[in-house]
């Protein structure tokens, strides 16, 4: 049982720390997008993979070696040590998270496995006959689905626009993008902002999406805003309780139609060569910074060779016999509740 309350304690630590990093993180990335990067939509979507390396913070030598870093996790690190329930706690809540996340992906596939199948332009949709606006749902298996209601609206071009979009999303890994979200949210549920930020980051990407389908259409920003006003006003005439949402979106937290508008508005032609050069500078920006982050942390552990102990055991006493002076400050025995338990704390 030792341990695994050791383990419980170890990744907790680690977590909680990647949740400080996390919360720096995207104070920069939502600055950045507010500011000198609010009308670069690629640069702007790009700015999320800062987070990927997040989680590779956890074992910074900043927490234990400076004293900002000692004032942040030390707290946490005593806290932990004493009630290794917290950590328990905190693992908990995050099991309980992920199962939530997942039965909600689950009943959502189900949902559209029991749809009709169709084959439109050479792809295979699922038609609902619910006025929800058109989506993309699934990982490794993605699936598109289409109301009924704009089969029958749109014309040839319109449904080949929008088919064009849903494909964007996939040939983009925007799927693996919004799963690996959740497993960041679940990871460091300690940080609401991760859950808040679900609306901007979706926001980028569909802003991308939209860029690249407008392209990819040969059509133009104007035909293309006005194909999402008839898709607005197509679904809410099917339904009184649609919510607005825009078309496309697949996400009932996108409400704010003007803005999208806006985006679209300001759609500029661009090189297809330059989209993917910062794609690439972005995700090898991500790998140096892992590399980077790696080389300023411990290892995951470190070989003492010149460190002899001697001790012994006597009454419930413990009596440390050629202790260095390094060794006697990194390790201590307590007594809680009849267990005795040793306390790495500089080596985590």
């Amino acid at each position: 049982m030792q341990i695994l309350n050791f383990c419980a304690y170890y990744y907790t630590l680690q977590l909680v720390r990647c949740v400080m990093v996390s919360f720096a993180v995207f104070a920069v990335v939502i600055i950045l997008r507010k500011t000198i990067l609010k009308d670069k939509v690629f640069l702007k979507g790009a700015l999320w993979v800062l987070f990927i390396p997040v989680l590779s913070a956890g074992r910074m030598k900043f927490f234990d070696e400076s004293s900002i870093g000692r004032m942040l996790s030390a707290w946490w690190k005593m806290i932990t040590i004493n009630h290794v329930w917290i950590c328990w706690l905190y693992l908990g809540v995050a099991f309980v998270y992920a199962i939530l996340l997942y039965r909600k992906r689950r009943k959502l596939k189900k949902q559209v496995a029991s749809m009709e199948k169709r084959e439109l332009e050479g792809t295979i949709i699922y038609v609902t006959g619910i006025p929800v606006t058109p989506s993309t749902i699934g990982v490794l298996r993605p699936k598109i689905v289409m109301p009924e209601v704009i089969l029958k609206e749109y014309d040839g071009k319109e449904i080949q626009t929008i088919l064009l979009h849903e494909k964007t999303h996939i040939r983009l890994g925007h799927l693996l993008f919004y799963f690996l979200w959740d497993v960041l949210r679940v990871l460091l549920w300690l940080n609401p902002l991760l859950t808040i930020g679900v609306r901007f980051f979706r926001e980028d990407l569909e802003e991308i999406c939209d860029w690249v389908t407008i392209r990819g259409s040969r059509g133009t920003a104007y035909t293309y805003g006005q194909m999402l006003l008839k898709s607005m006003r197509i679904l809410q005439a099917e339904s009184e309780d649609f919510n607005m949402s825009p078309t496309f979106a697949g996400d009932k937290e996108y409400r704010n139609i003007r803005q999208r508008m806006t985006q679209i508005a300001g759609y500029k032609p661009y090189k297809r060569m330059t989209a993917i050069v910062v794609m690439v500078v972005a995700m090898l920006f991500a790998a140096g910074a892992i590399v980077w982050i790696h080389n300023l942390s411990y290892d995951k552990n470190i070989e003492m060779e010149d460190i002899v102990l001697t001790y012994g055991y006597e009454n419930g006493n413990v009596t440390f016999m050629d202790c260095s002076d390094e060794l006697c400050r990194m390790i201590s025995y307590d007594n809680l509740e009849d267990n005795w338990y040793i306390k790495l704390y500089k080596m985590l």
